[in-house]
């Protein structure tokens, strides 16, 4: 089986980058050696690839869903999470964050138009509206944070090509 460059770097980042998870916790819950763990992490090492089994204790384990989101997008489609604390901001894409805020939009929308069906606001649908609201607040700071890594990225290639 051959992975693609993506992949493995999703891999990497899944073994080397998840917070609060090391490879040596990895290799206890894998049953592998530390040393096998880290050749897995290693873009350089083609022949290291762990079984499909393996992959998906690492990805249960360490909640990161960086692979999944390279496959997805070989595959042509956005992997957009339910749920998104401020937290994880920074994994989105743009495209992910914009689906989530609409997703959000929508349920504000129909909140808003429910409590305004009767002319009347009460406490509960207030507090509905509000936590909508909020969080929409939250999920537009994250289609706005995804934006600038984009760019970033962009402008680092921009000037690695004038270098």
């Amino acid at each position: 089986m051959e992975l693609s460059k993506e992949a493995q770097t999703a891999i990497f980042k899944m073994i080397k980058q998840t917070k609060g998870i090391s490879p040596k916790e990895i290799a206890q819950v894998t049953g592998d050696s530390h040393n096998t763990i880290l050749n897995y992490a290693n873009v350089n090492m083609e022949n290291h690839i762990p079984s499909l089994k393996k992959l998906e204790a690492i990805q249960s384990f360490t909640q990161n869903p960086e692979l999944l989101k390279v496959w997805a997008h070989e595959l042509g489609f956005a992997l957009v999470p339910v749920m998104c604390d401020r937290s994880k901001h920074h994994e989105l894409s743009v495209f992910e964050a914009m689906m989530l805020h609409n997703i959000k939009s929508g349920k504000a929308n129909k909140a808003v138009y429910d409590a305004y069906e009767d002319g009347v606001v009460t406490p509960q649908e207030y507090e509905e509206i509000h936590q909508l609201t909020m969080h929409m607040i939250e999920l537009a700071t994250a289609v706005d944070q995804a934006a600038l890594k984009q760019m970033k990225k962009y402008t680092a290639n921009l000037d690695k090509e004038k270098a």
